[in-house]
């Protein structure tokens, strides 16, 4: 962080992990405001103003068009139709499973996309700041930065690509949490390690 100290400084003298840090941050900047757009026209449509006039406010034109019945409504709401297995046996029954929606899907890749950079952005920082050989430090942010932007990617390949690309989120679930737990736990190991170890 002292180099942004200097006076003169500029962004291509950072060192290789630094430039790493910050050059995968601002794809997923780029990938954020890209997904933060495809995000509002799931939710207002291909009409900018009437469609974000109708999903945040209602639309009072089209709701006062529509009649009411005549007959009052059932309190107790509409009669679902189960199939017979499903009512023989609630306990024993498997639980209805929806596949998630584009729109949901969007949903939680815009959160994601808005956070995981900055967790990233500042662990890595943090670790930056240890004794280490730079291509050490290098691979262990790249390892860290090409996990998280695979394990975003993976809910989007198996809802293009089917069921048979599921597997993908554990493996890459599991690589990002291994990732993350070397540029946290290194850092806290070097703050607090032996006093000798540290002259060593």
């Amino acid at each position: 962080m002292r180099q942004f100290s200097h006076r003169g400084f500029r962004i291509e003298q950072l060192s290789f992990e630094a430039r790493i840090l910050y050059s995968a941050f601002l794809v997923f900047a780029v990938a954020a405001v890209l997904v933060s757009v495809a995000y509002y026209e799931a939710l207002v449509g291909d009409r900018p103003f009437d469609g974000a006039r109708e999903y945040y406010a209602g639309d009072a034109r089209s709701a006062s068009a529509v009649p009411l019945p005549d007959e009052a409504v059932d309190d107790d709401g509409p009669e679902l139709e189960l199939p017979e297995e499903m009512l023989e046996d609630e306990a024993t029954a498997a639980p209805m499973l929806l596949s998630m929606s584009k729109r949901k899907l969007l949903e939680v890749t815009h959160f994601h996309l808005f956070t995981l950079p900055i967790f990233l952005l500042v662990i890595a920082h943090i670790f930056m700041l240890c004794p280490m050989a730079p291509r050490a430090k290098s691979t262990a942010i790249l390892s860290c930065v090409l996990s998280s932007g695979v394990h975003m990617l993976a809910p989007w390949l198996i809802f293009w690509g089917g069921a048979s690309w599921a597997w993908l989120m554990p493996v890459t679930g599991g690589w990002m949490t291994l990732s993350m737990l070397v540029l946290i736990l290194w850092p806290a190991w070097a703050m607090w390690r032996p006093t000798s170890a540290r002259s060593a």
